[in-house]
């Protein structure tokens, strides 16, 4: 096989793996919905081009923290079904750096929408 087509291949090995994160875990599902309320508040509220950089940025964060995470545990699950502490740790660990991306997203979110919300009032 030529490099191009390895490299091609390697397309489709990734996009099967993003339509098996948002197939097989149900936070997936919770990030697209935010995604498109995101999107869709983006364009109602006019937001500038930074602000549209900015949360998509954050849209594309969170969905890399929650495949990461769905890696990391799939992966932990083989070497183990047994309850073990390392891997309940290392499993925490992948799931606390959604967590702390997502809370990081909101006060963003949070600052970024004020002044539009601001605006509507007045």
């Amino acid at each position: 096989m030529s490099r191009l087509n390895k490299h091609l291949k390697s397309y489709q090995y990734a996009w099967r793996g993003i339509l098996l994160a948002f197939r097989n875990e149900n936070n997936m599902l919770f990030h697209l919905v935010a995604a498109i309320l995101v999107i869709v508040l983006n364009t109602l509220l006019q937001v500038n081009k930074f602000d549209w950089l900015i949360t998509l940025l954050l849209i594309g964060l969170a969905w890399t923290a929650e495949i990461f995470n769905t890696a990391i545990e799939t992966l932990a699950n083989r070497v183990t079904e047994q309850q073990d502490p390392l891997i309940g740790k290392t499993k925490d660990l992948a799931s606390g750096a959604v967590l702390v991306i997502c809370l990081f997203a909101l006060i963003c979110a949070a600052i970024i929408y004020f002044p539009y919300f601001l605006l509507l009032i007045n």
